[in-house]
């Protein structure tokens, strides 16, 4: 009788989550207009599919198909990669309280064409969880990729984010939050992050780059990424840059490499208060910041030279902020510095599209990306930013089939990208109809 009611919950599983294929059957997609997340376009034309696995791309053809494949038709619509979201934080939908918000805004991501997510600081415990319910199709979401946080010994004991995100063990025992330091363990520690199942590691705040440089060469050595924030603390951004680190962490860190900021407030923080923090990070006036300067344009030639994503998290409500940070990010543009969509933010549950679309419409509205490039910055950079990217993040063959059908043209208007139609993931077809 056990055995009968689990069948059944599998058959009501199966019939929930409608796939274009099983894993070894195949499928076609017909005449559709796919923007590859490369800054390529291809009209008219079919995937073959066989499993969640993108088999072949070719011309569309007028081809009687036997009966056992499963083909969509598509024409005159719009294929572009899944998007990802490059800093999110699950902390702030109260995961540590209940899961239902969270869950909330992972249908709302999917079903709005979000595919993966970077989750940038929180309880390994229970993101580990909910990434697996989302793995085994058991609630519907994004694939998540979570980080371990690195920290000043003064932040990891005072930060009550921390406090939060390890309770029942401690920070001290959190192998998901680590104080960093001169004497430490260094192989010992990434040993233990990698442990967590994250994808990679994130430096916070108050950690020397001689540290930072020593953590992500071990990290690199056992297979994990390397995120910081952009302005650590006490050194500039440059050296963050030189200490290898694969992506950095909002516009503002940019702006500890102006000369011209007092160095004397380039000391460690702990983030124990957000309005001391902010005081930390912005000057009182903020006039005195010069996004050509010399020393800025050095910056931005570092990162292009060693490849270094700028996970931007741009669009802030603030005008004269984000007024601030356009210029900051034109110049970095010019010069050929990858930009990922990262947002750092929520949006109220109420509403019918997360943040991340608020992120790359402000990005070419603010004449900052080109519609193509915002569209590569929010899949195809996302995938390097996360290191996904031989699987992820473009639509080519081999690739995974994370995908968005779109109604309209996104090169013409990128807000087309609300005409959402279905989301494919894995294989598996939410279609923007149903969600509610």
């Amino acid at each position: 009788m056990k055995f009968i009611k689990i069948i059944f919950l599998l058959l009501i599983l199966l019939i929930q989550l409608p796939s274009l294929a099983q894993d070894n059957q195949y499928s076609i997609i017909k005449g559709v207009n796919i923007i590859d997340g490369r800054n390529k376009v291809f009209k008219n034309m079919d995937l073959q599919l066989r499993g969640s696995k993108i088999i072949s791309i070719y011309e569309s053809k007028k081809v009687a198909y036997p009966d056992s494949v499963k083909v969509l038709d598509l024409t005159g619509k719009f294929l572009i990669p899944g998007l990802i979201d490059t800093h999110v934080h699950l902390g702030q939908l109260d995961i540590i309280t209940s899961p239902d918000r969270a869950r909330k805004e992972f249908r709302r991501w999917l079903y709005s064409g979000v595919t993966s997510v970077r989750e940038m600081s929180g309880d390994a415990r229970l993101i580990a969880y909910e990434k697996r319910l989302i793995s085994i199709n058991q609630i519907p979401g994004p694939d998540i990729y979570y980080s371990v946080n690195f920290g000043s010994p003064d932040m990891t004991k005072k930060d009550i984010r921390r406090k939060k995100a390890s309770m029942g063990i401690g920070v001290e025992n959190a192998s998901w939050f680590q104080e960093a330091s001169e004497t430490m363990n260094v192989p010992l520690s990434i040993a233990r992050a990698k442990g967590t199942g994250a994808q990679g590691i994130k430096m916070y705040a108050g950690i020397d780059a001689v540290v930072i440089k020593q953590l992500t060469t071990e990290a690199h050595k056992q297979g994990l990424k390397s995120w910081s924030h952009f302005t650590v603390f006490p050194d500039r951004p440059i050296e963050v840059v030189k200490a290898g680190v694969d992506v950095v962490s909002h516009v503002w860190g940019a702006f500890w490499q102006d000369p011209d900021i007092d160095p004397s407030i380039r000391v460690p923080f702990t983030h124990t208060s957000f309005k001391d923090a902010r005081a930390a990070i912005f000057p009182a006036d903020l006039s005195v910041l010069n996004a050509d300067d010399k020393e800025v344009s050095l910056l931005f030639d570092e990162m292009v030279r060693r490849k270094t994503i700028w996970d931007a998290t741009y669009a802030v409500p603030s005008p004269k902020t984000r007024n601030l940070y356009k210029t900051y990010l034109i110049e970095a543009s010019k010069k050929g510095v990858i930009i990922s969509t990262g947002t750092d933010r929520h949006h109220d549950l109420s509403e019918p599209f997360p943040s991340v679309y608020d992120e790359i419409i402000a990005l070419v509205s603010d004449d900052i990306l080109s519609n193509e490039q915002a569209i590569e910055a929010a899949t195809y950079n996302g995938a390097l930013a996360i290191g996904i990217e031989a699987n992820y993040g473009s639509i080519e063959e081999g690739k995974v089939a994370n995908m968005v059908v779109l109604n309209n043209n996104p090169l013409e208007d990128i807000k087309a990208l609300k005409s959402i139609i279905l989301t494919i993931k894995n294989g598996m077809i939410y279609r923007r109809k149903d969600f509610r």
